[in-house]
Parts: C-alpha cells; structure tokens; sequence
C-alpha cells in the first residue's frame, strides 16, 4: 500500500480533542443522518484505516445507507496520478538526504525499525522525516484493502459520483508546514513509543468497533501526553480543527443536495468543534442511526 493513502489513518489515531466523555457532544455512534429541512438525508460514517475483519464487515445500517445512496464523499480520492505527483511533497529535491537531517544515531534508530517491515535504506534515503513518520504510525498492511478503499471501491463500482473533500496535496501540506526541528522531533517521539503501537492499536480497533468515540478521544489523549505538548497543540489545531472546518463547510452543498453516503475518519466526528456539531451548527438536523 502506498504511504500516501495511511494517511487518514494517521490522523484518526493520533490527533484528538482533549476532553472528558461526558463534555463531547456526539461521543457515541458511527453513522449518523444528516439532513436538511425535507430533502433526502445524507449518512456520515466514521471509518477507521483498518484492515480488521472486525473493521471490514460493514453492519446492516451502514452497507444499507451506502448502497441507497447516489454520491459518495470521502476525505480524498485515491486517485494513482494526484499520488504519485504527491509524492514529491514527501522527498528532498534539494540535494539533502534524511541521514544529514536526524543524525547518524536517529537515522540507525529509524533504518532498524524500517528494516522489521522489509523497507531497506534505498526505499527511504530522501524521505523527509514527516514522511518517515506516517510509515510507521500505522500497522502494517497484509492486503492492503483498508475500510475506506473498500468503500471506495465499492462506491465505484456501483456506478456512484465519488467526490473528495480534500486533495491529497491538502493533506500531505499539513506536514510539509512544520519546521524541520518539529519534524525530527516527532520522528523521534514515534521510534520511542513504537514498541507501544501494537497495543494502542488494538485499543483502538476495539473502542471503533463498539462504536465509542468518546474513549477514542481519551486514548487518543491517552497518546498524546507522552509527547511534547506544544506539537500535540500544533497538530490538533492544524491536522484535526483546520480540516474539520474545511470538510465541514465543503460539505454544505451536498448535504443541501441529500441522498449523499459521507465517509471520513472516526475522529473527525465528535466534539464541539467536529464535523457533525458544525454541520448542526449550520442548520442541519444531525441524528444518530447507528
């Protein structure tokens, strides 16, 4: 699987709102009817970047909303060509190399673990550390059919309009924003916690499934405090506030439309500030299905 399309994976399972359960407006469900005034409703599903059986067995709800709907909508078309002129966005073109910008300690550190997933030195000698670190903040993939290709390609071969709320060039700017310092340093962070991940995973994977957004924004905070503060701050602001604000106002149309089948990352769904108060705050009737 390319390393461009874990990236909404990443995001949903390291950047959260740090509040109590009882504070979060939407902390249960993950599919909800969003609708406005007496068109047809759309259906937002919170996906996690899973490969899971668990993951992949679509409840009756939800394969049912997808299937009755026209358009499909997710965070970023998968699209061969947009990802492979993303690509540049993670590797220097300047001449540098990543051993020169962490070090020969960090770069050892980071080749040991890249070499457990069968990456050799060759495959990741001109990454930028940020591109490092999406490699190895998710599991690795067996098949490569994550729950959101899988809607993806479910969606296409239906015949339904797939739209993108983001491209992927949005996405990948978020990283490409922060200071090589801050890059290096979360890079960092990363390979201490790495032993962790395993376990943090399967934590995940079982508040997803149980339909717990709340508890995944405790273990998400869970996460983030055994890092720096001031990155998990910058990280919230820009990788979950920003982009819940741009998904939810790109949104508007096509909800104004209906009969729509909306599928973005779990995380992006609960709290004040999520896609799904936002939308309510604009007028839209926002209900829980499942």
């Amino acid at each position: 699987m390319h390393p461009i399309s874990k990236i909404s994976f990443f995001f949903l399972w390291c950047w959260a709102i740090l509040l109590w359960a009882e504070e979060i407006p939407f902390s249960q469900g993950l599919l909800f009817s969003v609708q406005d005034g007496q068109r047809t409703p759309c259906y937002l599903f919170g996906t996690i970047h899973s490969e899971d059986p668990r993951v992949l067995a679509l409840p009756a709800p939800v394969q049912s909303a997808l299937d009755a709907s026209d358009t499909f909508i997710m965070e970023a078309i998968p699209d061969p060509q947009a990802l492979m002129q993303a690509t540049l966005t993670m590797v220097y073109t300047d001449g540098r190399h990543l051993k020169g910008v962490l070090g020969a300690d960090l770069y050892g550190q980071t080749l040991r673990i890249l070499a457990q997933r069968g990456m050799p030195e060759a495959a990741v000698r001109d990454f930028k550390p940020w591109a490092v670190l999406l490699l190895l903040s998710v599991p690795q993939s067996s098949t490569g059919a994550f729950l959101d290709i899988r809607l993806y390609q479910q969606a296409s071969a239906a015949g339904k309009t797939v739209v993108g709320l983001e491209t992927i060039g949005e996405q990948l700017a978020i990283f490409d924003r922060f200071s090589e310092s801050d890059q290096v340093a979360l890079l960092r962070e990363t390979l201490n916690h790495y032993a962790q991940l395993p376990e943090f995973f399967e934590r995940l994977l079982q508040l997803y499934v149980a339909g717990d957004l709340s508890g995944l924004v405790r273990i998400s905070d869970e996460y983030l405090r055994g890092g720096d503060d001031r990155l998990a701050a910058l990280f919230q602001e820009a990788a979950l506030t920003v982009r819940n604000q741009r998904m939810a106002e790109r949104l508007t149309k096509y909800i104004q439309t209906g009969d729509c089948f909306i599928a973005i990352g779990a995380l992006h769904l609960p709290g004040s500030e999520g896609v799904l108060a936002r939308l309510q705050d604009q007028g839209f009737r926002v209900q829980p299905v499942y």
